[in-house]
């Protein structure tokens, strides 16, 4: 995650191996993400945490999210929700719900790590976003802390 271009949020960058693209988020979100990488917890639930829970309460499993369209340059996103219906007696009868919630990308990648479930790019978003593969790093790249040939040359 990188800081985003105006400093007040970070940019995300999602990755594939054709095309790498950017979406810029606030800073809580990044926050937030961040702190489902690493698996940090609040001492008290957040927004992210209490969708978490109603989803546990109602026994609701998130299949996929899907970052479904671009809209005046803002991402948005699709939660594919699931939910399996019991009998008065709580078995499953083989009957689910099944529902689809437009969603910020942001929040929805904050539910895709909490939720540990697939994330997706629809195809119409994926062709038309800008690749910054060129720009990032590569493991042939020289780590920014150690200085490469040139740099040892001129010392």
């Amino acid at each position: 995650m990188l800081p985003s271009k105006d400093g007040g949020g970070a940019a995300v960058i999602l990755s594939h191996p054709t095309k790498s693209f950017v979406i810029y988020i606030g800073i809580f979100e990044a926050t937030a993400i961040i702190n489902e990488l690493h698996r940090q917890r609040s001492p008290r639930p957040l927004t992210h945490d209490l969708i978490h829970n109603v989803f546990l309460g109602f026994d609701i499993a998130v299949r996929r999210v899907v970052i479904s369209s671009l809209v005046d340059s803002t991402f948005c996103a699709t939660l594919f929700l699931e939910q399996k219906l019991g009998d008065a007696g709580g078995a499953w009868e083989g009957k689910r719900n099944e529902v689809r919630i437009d969603a910020r990308a942001s929040d929805s990648i904050v539910i895709a790590l909490k939720e540990r479930c697939e994330l997706y790019v629809a195809r119409k978003v994926f062709d038309v976003v800008e690749d910054v593969s060129p720009h990032l790093p590569t493991d042939e790249s020289p780590a920014a802390d150690e200085p490469d040939d040139e740099d040892e040359n001129e010392a």
